[in-house]
């Protein structure tokens, strides 16, 4: 069995599907560029459907972007770099009202004006919104304007495996199109990476399964460093009922409608950890509570924190997560009568590729936004930021990556390596070694294990040698399953989740070395065996590139003062 090779030539190449992806190419197609857009699944997709509660936007009376920067900067977690979250701050509100002209239904009150939630850590409400389906509802209006755009060229089902390099620089991609079983090249000016986050490397998380953290190990085998990788978004997700496994129930609403967090024994224990902030403090503090109390031995029966809503009136559940709510109600469970059993799961990953205020890295040809990008968010993240900044800095990167095109001439033509030619075709044609599947679940323990809310450098470093094993020895015998040999839908499956595990085993062993080199706790990283904040020595960010002889070098950037 083999596969034909297609060839294209562009101006910019974005590789993602989600909303970053989807401002960077409206930008591009108004300016008048050559765009394609290739995408793991179906554009709009990613991982903008599971911003459920809204996103932040200082549109209200009495707010300002100012405002908003510092309470980004105070509770943050540090390590942001302020230039980038004050252009952040600011584009936002434009974004919003783009996003309302093209058909966007923010709630609003009986006076029009928008009905801003207040999240945890803002000092007045500043999230816009559509009740808790606001991933959907924004997915749904870029989506539309996506498919109605003919400039924009659409390549769906498409996994990019690496990035084209001429000179030091990024001329194009190259991947596989899995839907139709074939090569695919790609020759540009510009590339722009919007893959999302890494959630995928993790077994308990919430993210489509596309999602693996493709743009961090592209950008960082190009030469482009990886900033803060070892800070993640862990948020509640479900482990009990078995219908509800893996399903986030939009635990920000959750506390908004009153709903408090419980042990085995009862306990309402953030009163414990924090008496004055309780279920108000921020993200990562709960996480780590949560994880903290499953460690000492007072989970719940499959190893979970209660979320308990029973004592909130339900037209106040009805009016804050009516999809939650409905959700669990069409599985015959009543939140308002039974908790939900919670535990950590990878939500959204805080670090990324280095980039400037437009998105652009410091490989020439090369930009990044959304998830894929870093310095924005720091050690923590308050609420409603994730698909704010994505929007935001989607939309910078097609602007500059455009005029940027405009400026230089064509790039090489673009072709397949013929090492990964071989690995492919043998990949095809093996009939005997690991399964894929069994490989990418390793994978997926190995950091649900080991790399998760509590880490300690024994677990780092059993994963960093597993991931290298996995390198080693399994990726170069890898096997598809059975079935793929007479079904080309599944044949396609099997590639996408194959070359996936390339990724994967790297992200593991990339996040393992940050997690392993800051020795101390700080925002989203916690080490048991350095529980304490070491400002003295780690108030940096951790860089991580490629060395000289293609092994990680590890390094530290001063943090920016922001104040």
């Amino acid at each position: 069995m083999s596969l034909e090779t297609r060839k294209y030539t562009t101006d910019v190449l974005i590789v993602g599907g989600g909303a970053a992806a989807s401002l960077a190419a409206f930008e591009c197609s108004e300016a008048g560029v050559n765009v394609i857009q290739a995408t793991k699944g179906r554009a709009t997709s990613g991982t903008t459907t599971v911003a459920r509660g809204g996103f932040a936007a200082a549109m209200g009376p009495g707010d300002s972007p100012e405002q908003h920067l510092a309470e980004i900067l105070e509770h943050g977690g540090e390590l942001i770099d302020p230039e980038l979250a004050r252009v952040w701050t600011h584009d936002i509100i434009q974004v919003v009202k783009d996003m309302q002209s093209w058909g966007a239904k923010f709630v609003t009150g009986d006076d029009g004006e928008l009905d801003l939630k207040l999240f945890p850590n803002h000092s007045v409400p500043r999230a816009v919104h559509h009740y808790d389906t606001t991933g959907n509802m924004v997915t749904k209006v870029l989506s539309q304007k996506l498919r109605s755009d003919d400039r924009i060229e659409k390549h769906s089902l498409v996994s990019i495996v690496d990035l084209a390099i001429d000179e030091g620089r990024v001329v194009g991609a190259w991947g596989v199109d899995y839907g139709e079983g074939a090569l695919v090249a790609y020759s540009a000016k510009e590339v722009i990476l919007c893959t999302g986050g890494g959630s995928g490397l993790f077994y308990v998380n919430d993210n489509p399964p596309q999602v693996t953290g493709d743009g961090y190990v592209l950008g960082y085998r190009a030469g482009c460093p990886l900033l803060g990788i070892e800070m993640i978004d862990f948020q509640a997700m479900c482990c009990s009922p078995e219908e509800l496994f893996g399903f986030a129930p939009h635990p920000t609403g959750f506390i908004n409608a009153g709903a408090v967090f419980r042990n085995q024994e009862g306990e309402e224990f953030l009163k414990r950890y924090y008496p004055e902030t309780a279920e108000k403090s921020t993200r990562s503090e709960v996480i780590l509570a949560m994880a903290k109390e499953i460690h000492a031995g007072r989970a719940g029966l499959t190893g979970g924190i209660y979320m308990d809503a029973t004592k909130v009136p339900v037209e106040t559940i009805q009016k804050i997560i009516p999809h939650v709510y409905k959700t669990c109600l069409h599985r015959s469970i009543d939140i308002t009568k039974t908790p939900l059993e919670v535990a950590p799961g990878s939500h959204t990953w805080l670090g990324g590729l280095k980039i400037d205020m437009d998105g652009k890295t410091p490989v020439v040809g090369l930009w990044a936004a959304g998830e894929t990008a870093g310095g924005i968010h720091g050690g923590n993240r308050i609420g409603g930021s994730a698909l704010s900044a994505s929007l935001v800095f989607g939309q910078r990167a097609g602007k500059a990556a455009s005029k940027e095109a405009g400026k230089k001439s064509d790039p090489p033509p673009a072709d397949i390596p013929e090492d990964a030619g071989d690995w492919l075709q043998g990949l095809m044609a093996r009939r005997n070694g690991p399964l894929q599947s069994d490989i990418r679940l390793n994978c997926r323990m190995l950091a649900h294990e080991n790399l998760g809310p509590i880490r300690t450098a024994e677990k780092c470093e059993e994963a960093i040698g597993e991931y290298g094993r996995i390198e080693r020895e399994d990726l170069p015998n890898i096997r598809l399953a059975d079935e793929a040999q007479g079904s080309n839908k599944i044949l396609g499956q099997e590639l996408e989740s194959a070359l996936s595990i390339k990724n994967l085993s790297l992200l593991g062993r990339l996040l393992g070395t940050a997690a392993l080199k800051r020795q101390e706790s700080r925002g989203a990283h916690y080490r048991l065996d350095c529980e304490e904040t070491d400002d003295s020595s780690w108030r940096v960010v951790t860089r991580l590139e490629t060395g000289s002889d293609r092994e990680i070098e590890f390094s530290t950037d001063q943090v920016k003062d922001g104040w």
